[in-house]
């Protein structure tokens, strides 16, 4: 199944955002203004961090933006630091208070007087130069603190994903791969780009799904043995959907749902399957061989029955099928 790509809406929001978090315009980014209370600020980061959170585009071909929406949501965390603290946030409120001075500032002014324009420019000339230093101190300082706190942040989850994917092997050597699979799911969840843990989590899902499809279809036949039909048949369709390797499960289900819910297309599927998986069962060819006669593909009906004769000639379910042809 194709992967669906990134709508082009998206691509440039993404860019959007990028450019706002680059200007440092945080307010902008969370679409608050510069007054908002804490809980708005904190409502508009939960937004825009939930919609652009790398796990979401896990299932997404993302082609060349994988890397841009790693760093877009850094930077909302960054903004998000920043605006929440109130020292940080002072901080920066000045800083910008100070860039819109310069900006105001850079607007050209008429005088009517020549020397008075003159000493102005001098003056604002000297002042300018000082906030520029200003604004340039506490930006980096600002940088500064909040790169060290992610980096802090980073080296956590770096650490409580080795600690995950360590227990996930531990789960592994002791064969519970269901508990494996979801220690090496976290760890991957943290450390999405670790190439190593990504390549034995895949190894271990195949595993793990299997396994638990095994766990559903041994509930599936203890509810059809006691009858309990319409659940026996809700819990082989979901063991299916985990690929079990076990054959009976897919006839089991072919069955009962020729009894219970007739689909005789999903019916020749699963028979097959079942055919695929266990092919020396004579009984799973006479069974497709029935399935392809009810819909009077009689070729097909011929050849499981032939194929079944070959694995029991004595079978006489197989020569029914075949003499009513």
């Amino acid at each position: 199944m194709s992967k669906e790509p990134l709508l082009p809406e998206e691509i440039q929001i993404l860019k959007m955002m990028s450019e706002l978090i680059e200007e440092e315009r945080y307010y902008e980014l969370f679409n608050v203004s510069s007054m908002a209370t804490q809980d708005e600020i904190q409502r508009g980061y939960y937004a825009i961090s939930k919609k652009w959170h790398p796990d979401r585009f896990f299932r997404r071909d993302v082609d060349d933006y994988e890397e841009l929406i790693t760093d877009l949501f850094m930077g909302i965390t960054a903004a998000f630091q920043t605006l929440n603290n109130p020292a940080d946030r002072l901080t920066y409120d000045r800083t910008h208070a100070i860039e819109e001075k310069l900006e105001a500032k850079s607007i050209p002014q008429r005088y009517s007087h020549r020397k008075g324009r003159r000493r102005r420019n001098r003056e604002n000339n000297r002042s300018t130069s000082v906030e520029k230093t200003i604004v340039k101190t506490l930006k980096e300082e600002r940088r500064e603190k909040v790169l060290s706190e992610l980096n802090s942040s980073l080296d956590e989850k770096k650490h409580q994903a080795a600690k995950l994917f360590d227990e996930g092997l531990q789960h592994f050597e002791n064969n519970a791969v269901i508990k494996a699979a979801a220690s090496m799911h976290l760890a991957c969840k943290l450390a999405p780009k670790n190439e190593a843990f990504r390549t034995k989590y895949k190894e271990v899902r195949i595993l793990a799904r299997q396994a638990k499809g095994m766990e559903i279809y041994l509930l599936a036949e203890n509810a059809e043995n006691f009858q309990n039909f319409s659940h026996a048949l809700e819990l082989y369709r979901k063991a299916v959907e985990y690929d079990v390797d076990e054959s009976q499960a897919y006839a089991r289900l072919a069955y009962l749902l020729e009894k219970l819910e007739p689909d005789p297309r999903e019916t020749l599927r699963l028979l097959r399957i079942a055919v695929q998986k266990s092919p020396e069962n004579a009984d799973f060819h006479c069974r497709l061989g029935e399935s392809y006669a009810s819909q009077e593909l009689t070729l097909n009906a011929r050849r499981e029955f032939t194929a079944a004769l070959k694995i029991d000639k004595n079978l006489t379910r197989a020569k029914t099928g075949i003499s009513n042809l």
